[in-house]
């Protein structure tokens, strides 16, 4: 019926095209089903949207409040909707559950805490290794410059020889006196050799010295050169007291009944070395390392050992006159019988040292409790006293 009226309606209004109007008409509803078919989609796509983050809520909150707790809370507001109030048990679930889950979120957050902790450890222990690699690489390349330092100065060992030997000669023809040219090749050869690390079974030695100084020393001494009677033709002063034998290394050596007059011996390394029956005047051992030393019966005159190692050296019978042992280690040190009257102690170490019957001065202890600290003054009078015969005084044992 309404198709019809509508039929009649067109015609009445389009009298002249009936058809084309039905058929505008047929599509503007097929238009309008399809946008309200799109209109559906697009609502249930939003609908299946929100359902899916609920179902992602629910699971997390699931999951962070755990399962008893969203139990214990649903009981919770259950029992209150419905009875309008909440008994101790539900109370009680819900307070247990709520405490339940909270530790075990602090235990996880303690847990996961010790993550960054553990990473910064494992980065600490990789960094070490990698910069015990990096010490050992740079203690090799420190080992490799002083190897090649080692080769250059042993290829001069050589030229050394044959100028010592042009400096004996010289000296021998000439009373004593060596010409310009060897003077001043002899001299540059002292500074030029200079000291160095090198190694001692696969590792280096702490300090640097100079053995081809000491070989130096030791070649002149053998040749039974004074160095103090031979003259600098250049600046008229003694050889012995322009030559450079800092550092020198001269171990286990045998300088017996020998002159070393105005030497320059200071950081030389002399351990075990030999000096009995020497004349030592007006020389420089200073910071020195003369452990096992033996100086018995050895006249040294106007000499420093300042800040040296004596460590069991042997100074029995020796006359020391003008003598400095400021700062040095005098531990284990055997002064039997030595003259000591006018030797300096000064902050020196002298613990287990022996000063049986030394000659010293009647106020020697006084001066000496000045001069040491107290440690090493209370060893010295714990163990000696002076005894006092023509106004000389003797150390005796207690």
């Amino acid at each position: 019926m309404s198709k019809y009226f509508l039929k009649l309606l067109v015609f009445s209004i389009f009298p002249t095209n009936p058809n084309r109007c039905l058929m505008d008409y047929s599509n503007l509803e097929e238009e309008n089903k399809r946008l309200k078919a799109e209109l559906n989609k697009h609502d249930s796509k939003k609908k299946e949207k929100w359902a899916k983050r609920a179902r992602l809520t629910k699971k997390i909150s699931a999951s962070f409040l755990g399962t008893n707790l969203k139990k214990a809370i649903t009981n919770f507001f259950t029992e209150l909707e419905e009875k309008r109030s909440v008994s101790k048990n539900t109370v009680s679930d819900l307070l247990t559950a709520l405490f339940m889950r909270i530790t075990r979120i602090g235990v996880f957050l303690i847990l996961t805490s010790f993550l960054p902790t553990l990473f910064l450890l494992i980065q600490v222990y990789y960094l070490r290794n990698q910069n015990e690699l990096i010490t050992g690489q740079n203690e090799r390349l420190g080992q490799q410059t002083n190897l090649q330092e080692a080769d250059r100065r042993s290829s001069m060992l050589f030229v050394l020889d044959q100028m010592i030997k042009d400096v004996t000669t010289d000296g021998y023809r000439n009373n004593g006196k060596i010409s310009k040219a060897n003077s001043t090749r002899i001299i540059a050869m002292s500074k030029i050799l200079k000291p160095y690390r090198y190694l001692d079974k696969d590792t280096l030695i702490s300090k640097p010295v100079s053995p081809e100084r000491g070989y130096l020393l030791m070649s002149m001494l053998e040749s039974n050169i004074d160095l103090d009677k031979m003259i600098d033709q250049n600046t008229k002063q003694t050889l012995s007291s322009l030559l450079n034998f800092e550092y020198a290394e001269l171990t286990n050596a045998s300088i017996t009944d020998i002159n070393l007059k105005n030497l320059h011996l200071n950081f030389a390394k002399m351990n075990g070395s030999n000096f009995m029956k020497s004349y030592i005047h007006k020389s420089e051992l200073n910071n020195a390392s003369l452990r096992n030393t033996n100086f018995s019966r050895t006249d040294i005159i106007e000499s420093s050992f300042v800040g040296s190692d004596l460590n069991k050296a042997n100074f029995k019978g020796a006359s020391l006159k003008i003598v400095d042992f400021e700062n040095a280690n005098l531990s284990n040190v055997n002064f039997e019988g030595a003259d000591l009257i006018q030797v300096n102690f000064k902050n020196a170490t002298i613990l287990n040292a022996k000063f049986d019957n030394a000659n010293v001065t009647p106020d020697w202890m006084d001066v000496q409790k000045e001069k040491l600290d107290n440690d090493n003054f209370d060893y010295l009078e714990d163990h000696y006293k002076i005894k006092v015969h023509n106004k000389k005084g003797i150390l005796i044992a207690k």
